[in-house]
């Protein structure tokens, strides 16, 4: 097996209501004027959509009308329409990702956007719709704190309808956790297996989120694979922790380290690229939804947004607005993860009847979006956290909102 240096890109840390709200509700966080001075239109796609069209890689791939449209590529556009929801209206939000709370700068700015794909309008997230959609259904939603954070998201949307009772309630973060909604006999959950395959801490008493870890590539998680089968859609997802030290296995036996100093002198190995851990998990991951026989939507991965630094050594995101698609492109390690994970996925979808798997690409659309994270706004000033500037999860309310409008319209073009 060909076994390259790993990426120099190495981060070492990562994180388990739709309608029109008022404009008062909205405006009453006495934000300042909504800046547009240079107004986003309709651009050229960077060079990593290129790349992306080139491979084939869509946001959809499904008949009828909605198929028509890859809504994947676009643009932010100004939407003077507001949030779908605030922290006042949501008591979903996860605390750490409350920008609203803890005073981030330039909110209204960061939520005066929607995302326009090229050629086609993406309707607003409609709650009712939704809930209609999946009435007597479940869906689980699989991967890292991100997805975590996509389901609160959708949490929130959906409040405007029906709040959900917790299956079970626990007091933890990087946990499974399952909602009933109720009117709508509609369960959802999140399992959290941060690398989608089975992983241990390579040191009794080590840092979960700092220290080394077992990988073993080719062994589904079975903190989700023993019990996803129940469930009628599954949102996969999976990426940000292969930044992250790994010691990694395939086949019963040692392979090589990612992102680990001294691996050949530590562990008698080599390196290997943390993209081809990815796409082995990924690969891992989808061959065991193949048992699966409800719908599985694969979302790309989302990019983080350090500047001048990483979350380790200084590193933020302070940038109050978004980007052209002609003016960023997805940095080295997110290209390739993001390579990996649509190559798999088409491989995956090529043997499944027409339309079970179905790719939610968001990688380019949250390139734009390096305003949408917490920075150092999920927490008070003089709260001491492990995670104290967060620019890998997204402020709710957001543009991770966006992805609900994604999913919504993955779902009805079934």
């Amino acid at each position: 097996m060909k076994k390259v240096k790993p990426n120099s890109q190495i981060a070492r840390k990562a994180a388990c209501a739709s309608g029109l709200l008022l404009v008062a509700v909205f405006t009453a966080w006495n934000y300042s004027s909504l800046s547009t001075e240079r107004l986003i239109d309709a651009a050229p796609a960077s060079s990593a959509a290129a790349t992306a069209r080139s491979s084939g890689a869509t946001s959809n791939a499904t008949s009828g009308d909605a198929a028509s449209c890859d809504v994947a590529r676009g643009e932010w556009v100004p939407d003077s329409a507001g949030p779908y929801y605030t922290n006042a209206t949501c008591a979903l939000i996860d605390g750490r990702q409350d920008c609203m709370k803890y005073g981030k700068p330039g909110m209204e700015s960061i939520l005066g956007w929607r995302w326009q794909p090229h050629g086609c309008d993406l309707p607003r997230f409609d709650a009712a719709a939704f809930l209609r959609l999946v009435r007597g259904k479940s869906m689980a939603f699989v991967g890292d704190s991100v997805a975590r954070n996509h389901m609160q998201s959708l949490m929130c949307l959906l409040a405007k309808v029906e709040y959900p009772r917790e299956i079970e309630p626990k007091d933890c973060v990087h946990c499974t956790r399952k909602y009933h909604y109720r009117d709508h006999d509609f369960t959802m959950c999140v399992f959290w297996t941060p690398f989608l395959v089975r992983w241990n801490l390579t040191r009794a008493g080590g840092q979960q989120f700092m220290d080394p870890h077992n990988v073993y590539l080719d062994e589904a998680d079975p903190e989700w694979s023993g019990d996803v089968s129940g469930y009628d859609y599954v949102v996969l997802n999976g990426a940000k922790w292969f930044t992250r030290p790994a010691v990694l296995y395939e086949g019963g036996r040692l392979l090589g380290c990612a992102n680990v100093d001294g691996c050949e002198a530590a562990h008698n190995a080599t390196d290997v690229a943390p993209d081809y851990a990815v796409r082995v998990s990924f690969r891992t991951a989808l061959r065991a939804l193949a048992r699966f026989r409800g719908r599985v939507v694969v979302r790309t991965v989302a990019p983080p947004h350090y500047e001048n630094g990483k979350w380790y050594d200084g590193g933020n995101c302070v940038r109050t607005r978004p980007v052209r698609s002609d003016e960023t492109s997805l940095p080295e390690t997110e290209a390739a993860f993001h390579a990996a994970q649509v190559e798999e996925f088409r491989a995956a979808a090529a043997a499944e009847p027409a339309a079970r798997f179905v790719l939610m690409d968001v990688s380019e659309m949250m390139q734009m979006r390096g305003d949408g994270h917490p920075g150092q706004y999920g927490h008070w000033p003089h709260e001491k956290v492990g995670f104290g500037i967060d620019c890998v999860h997204w402020c709710l309310p957001g543009p991770v909102d966006a992805w609900n409008e994604l999913l919504l319209h993955l779902l009805l073009s079934d």
